[in-house]
């Protein structure tokens, strides 16, 4: 089976990005029908908001196969909230809802990471198999030397994350996945150069920088010939960049 096959079984076909390709198709449609004086444009943008709901669906879907869900559960809300705003339903602005929503993530990561060390300490899981990191307006470090490294969460909003996983492992053949969120904040991020990096990630405003250098000849593959290991980048990068070096 092909690598792209295996990604296509493992994550699905529906993603962020297919999501974000669909709905300019879409957009454009209705801009054209407006033109051609079949349809409102005005009365059918309003509901664009529910482009954001659905990612945040499919990132909350995706995470949870490695025990996360927070950063969907995000978007989900800030979506909801756009798109009641957008319909008239409901009439806050967004520096009225902005603590509140911070206090309630903040205590939701709280809560799920006591449960997942608890659990991790009960099944007698490495602790630094996965990362859970929640950054508002404040920076985060972690390094993680895991034997058998999962991947985990990165929630950005206006902060920064450092995380340095070189001394971290990824058996051969094996991916982790890393499910980011960024709002108006960044992520650094330090992998070891044999690792082949993918990053199916959703860039608004925002983008990523691969600084790494080359990796050592025959990295690629090992000497059973199974392919390197892989680390995935997903999520949404809004107004935000991440900046990857080995």
């Amino acid at each position: 089976m092909s690598m792209d096959n295996q990604e296509l079984g493992r994550g699905g076909l529906m993603t962020p990005r297919l999501i974000v390709g669909v709905a300019i198709a879409l957009f454009g449609v209705v801009l054209v029908l407006d033109r051609l004086n079949l349809v409102v444009a005005d009365e059918a943008l309003r509901w664009w908001p529910a482009v954001i709901v659905a990612i945040g669906a499919v990132i909350f879907s995706q995470s949870r196969r490695i025990g996360g869900g927070i950063n969907g559960i995000i978007v989900m809300i800030v979506g909801s909230w756009l798109l009641l705003n957008s319909l008239g339903i409901m009439r806050v602005r967004f520096w009225e809802l902005f603590w509140p929503l911070v206090l309630i993530g903040i205590g939701a990561v709280l809560v799920l990471q006591a449960t997942r060390r608890r659990t991790r300490e009960a099944t007698g899981v490495d602790a630094d198999a996965t990362l859970a990191i929640f950054a508002v307006l404040s920076g985060v470090k972690r390094t993680s030397t895991s034997e058998r490294f999962r991947g985990g969460e990165v929630t950005a909003f206006m902060g920064g994350a450092h995380i340095d996983l070189r001394q971290a492992t990824i058996p051969p053949g094996e991916e982790a996945v890393l499910d980011v969120f960024a709002v108006m904040g960044g992520c650094e991020l330090r992998v070891p150069p044999s690792w082949t990096l993918l990053t199916p990630i959703v860039p608004v405003m925002g983008g990523i920088d691969d600084k790494r250098l080359p990796p050592p000849p025959g990295s690629a593959e090992n000497i059973g010939g199974r392919p390197a290991p892989r680390l995935v980048l997903r999520g949404l990068l809004l107004m935000g960049g991440i900046e990857i070096k080995s």
